[in-house]
């Protein structure tokens, strides 16, 4: 399975949230942490998964500082929840993203890498 690093703003929330992506067999490296830098280290995450229900502007920072670094240009970033107008304003920034709610990250996640 899939080695996801996922971001939320809140621990224990996104332990929770979360969760899915574990029971589904897919490692899970979280950041929750504001003002911290991320630390992937030997972690070289297959997907970045944020959060859009607590601030979303960051969350869109954390998917351009992803995308950032050549070796993870092309992985893919999913963006889960968020009001509509900030995942209206975050998918125009990141129109090749996947968009879906919480209960659907599992299943996002899985059909990207069915195929690994």
């Amino acid at each position: 399975m899939a080695k996801i690093f996922y971001v939320h703003w809140d621990e224990a929330e996104a332990k929770a949230l979360a969760a899915s992506l574990q029971s589904a067999g897919h490692q899970v490296r979280l950041h929750f942490k504001m003002g911290a830098n991320p630390a992937l280290g030997d972690f070289a995450a297959d997907a970045l998964v944020v959060s859009l229900d607590r601030l979303p502007s960051h969350g869109k920072q954390m998917a351009e500082w992803f995308r950032k670094a050549k070796a993870r240009r092309k992985r893919p970033i999913i963006f889960v929840g968020g009001l509509p107008e900030k995942v209206s304003l975050t998918r125009g920034f990141f129109p090749n993203s996947v968009f879906c709610e919480h209960s659907q990250a599992a299943e996002a996640v899985g059909r990207l890498f069915s195929s690994i």
